[in-house]
């Protein structure tokens, strides 16, 4: 998937977190088997598709996004499954 056509950004993401200005979300992708990672900068309404990531059950992988940030979705997945 390249582009956003997989997200439906009406409903409800699996995770949602904001990291230095940005928010990013956290969506189901390819009927379930990938994570769509999506940013806006916040205070903003249009999301925009970055890319799809692999969740190992605690660790986000993605070569498009810098460690620190995957880290960090890592985490808001990690909590968002347990709270599910």
């Amino acid at each position: 998937m390249s582009s956003n056509d997989g997200v439906n950004y009406e409903s409800s993401p699996v995770a949602e977190t904001a990291i230095d200005g940005t928010e990013y979300r956290i969506d189901a992708g390819k009927a379930g088997t990938a994570i769509c990672v999506s940013t806006r900068p916040a205070g903003s309404w249009d999301w925009s598709f970055v890319c799809e990531a692999r969740w190992d059950g605690s660790e986000l992988r993605s070569k498009e996004l810098e460690r620190s940030v995957r880290l960090q979705l890592s985490r808001a997945l990690t909590s968002a499954v347990q709270e599910a």
